[in-house]
């Protein structure tokens, strides 16, 4: 025979008191006599009573639920500020709902809807729309729509018209402080490989690039700057590419870690020895450690990126000040120095 599950109704009808006094009892937050409170407890204990914790949440509003919108979890900067984002969660009592996008547009519009519908407490959203250049204006609709009932942060990225909390990595000061490192390291002939034009975060790197060749008095080299993607693969090829140029830079900054590795993968089927070149990437993944060499590499400051963002959504979905957060904050990198830069 199944085992009966029991309501409040149940315990209510059990104690000769109204589904109204059970549930204060459950919730505490209304004054209830000292003798009518241990006679429900007493009544929820022998019944094994296990009050409904999301219908609870619901009637007060509350599900203690923030939904993470992505465009590729196998890729190491979204995992990254995933777990710390979870792991903060968890101190806080929250709960992350993550919907993996795949880099389909069509994908985050429908899980916008889907989380809409769960009655999150708040959506952070990275990659996919919020990384283009030029905003698409029916994508900005859909995300204003949503905004109407719930809070929305973006993690470096953002929407024209779409006036929503922010949280970013300065990638400009990360470009600056690999160039820089590389001139201390009396490199003058710099290449830049990977990203894609159009994506803001490879858009505001290239920036960044130029504009420190410049105020280091280098020149940019167009035949050394080559587009490619964000994989190992894509990496691959755009190494193949600059290796047929005859005048070779003597350092490479690659878009992401994922780019560099494949790089060094270029160089060791061409059986170019890869201290040749000095590397250095950008996200400090796992990857970066078990490279060979081990790759210099920007940290976004991952922890604190995941931290600020749930304070952020969190304030404002309780409209009261959160030490530290504001409207918008920019967190500022590291350079992570490994073996790739040695020489």
């Amino acid at each position: 025979m199944d085992k009966k599950t029991f309501t409040i109704y149940d315990i209510a009808e059990a104690t000769n008191v109204s589904p109204a006094t059970v549930s204060r009892v459950l919730n505490g937050n209304y004054p209830v006599s000292k003798k009518t409170k241990e006679k429900v407890l007493a009544k929820i204990q022998e019944y094994n009573f296990q009050p409904n914790s999301i219908a609870r949440s619901l009637s007060k509003k509350e599900t203690k639920m923030i939904g993470l919108i992505l465009p590729d979890i196998t890729n190491p900067f979204f995992s990254s500020f995933c777990m710390e984002l979870e792991k903060y969660a968890r101190k806080k009592g929250y709960t992350i709902f993550l919907c993996n996008s795949m880099n389909d547009s069509e994908m985050e519009s429908v899980y916008l809807k889907i989380l809409s519908e769960r009655q999150v407490e708040g959506i952070i959203m990275m990659g996919g729309r919020i990384n283009k250049s030029l905003t698409d204006t029916e994508e900005a609709s859909e995300v204003q729509e949503v905004m109407k009932k719930i809070p929305i942060l973006m993690v470096n990225g953002e929407m024209a018209g779409v006036d929503c909390f922010k949280v970013k990595s300065d990638e400009l000061l990360g470009m600056k402080m690999i160039v820089e490192h590389l001139v201390e390291m009396g490199h003058k002939k710099i290449g830049l490989l990977g990203g894609k034009q159009g994506i803001t975060s490879t858009d505001i790197k290239v920036e960044g690039f130029r504009q420190n060749l410049v105020d280091n008095g280098l020149v940019y080299h167009p035949e050394w700057h080559i587009y490619s993607g964000f994989s190992v693969g894509s990496g691959q090829k755009a190494m193949d590419m600059l290796l047929e140029n005859k005048e070779l830079p003597t350092a490479i900054i690659c878009m992401n870690d994922m780019i560099a590795s494949g790089a060094l993968v270029a160089c060791n089927q061409q059986q170019i020895n890869p201290k040749k070149f000095a590397f250095v990437g950008y996200d400090d993944s796992f990857v970066a450690d078990i490279l060979t060499p081990s790759l210099t590499s920007i940290n976004h400051d991952y922890e604190k990126l995941g931290r600020v963002a749930l304070d952020l959504i969190i304030n404002a979905k309780n409209e009261q000040e959160v030490p530290e957060v504001t409207k918008e904050v920019t967190i500022e990198p590291f350079l992570t120095k490994r073996n790739s830069t040695d020489w």
